[in-house]
């Protein structure tokens, strides 16, 4: 008989024991919850800030340029167009000489690692 009320005693004390680890699991997660909350609202107001202060850079910038007579505007238009006629010439390259634009490739790919690593 004692033995029964041993092992009964020792049921309700592993029953006790899993219903407190699966609470304090709970609990955890329900914590866990709100700290990604936490850092989710953080994290947007960071972003926020900081695409505020970028803004206000460029817009800065533009208007000392724009103060001692730099037109921004066609600064930017100008270089849009210088890009797409870079990208033009190198594609034109890539297409007539495939293997010496791969060349090219791979002796930059081994500059710029070789400069990284030091």
């Amino acid at each position: 008989m004692a033995t029964s009320t041993t092992a009964k005693r020792a049921a309700a004390s592993a029953k006790r024991v899993k219903d407190e680890v699966v609470a304090g699991g709970e609990d955890i997660a329900g914590e866990a919850r709100q700290a990604a909350a936490r850092v989710k609202r953080e994290a947007g107001a960071i972003e926020e800030s900081l695409t505020r202060g970028a803004e206000d850079l460029v817009a800065t910038v533009n208007e000392k340029l724009r103060s001692v007579g730099v037109d921004t505007d066609r600064m930017a238009d100008v270089a849009k167009e210088q890009a797409t006629e870079l990208q033009r010439l190198i594609e034109e390259e890539i297409r007539e000489r495939p293997l010496r634009a791969l060349g090219l490739a791979a002796a930059v790919g081994l500059f710029v690692g070789f400069l990284s690593a030091r």
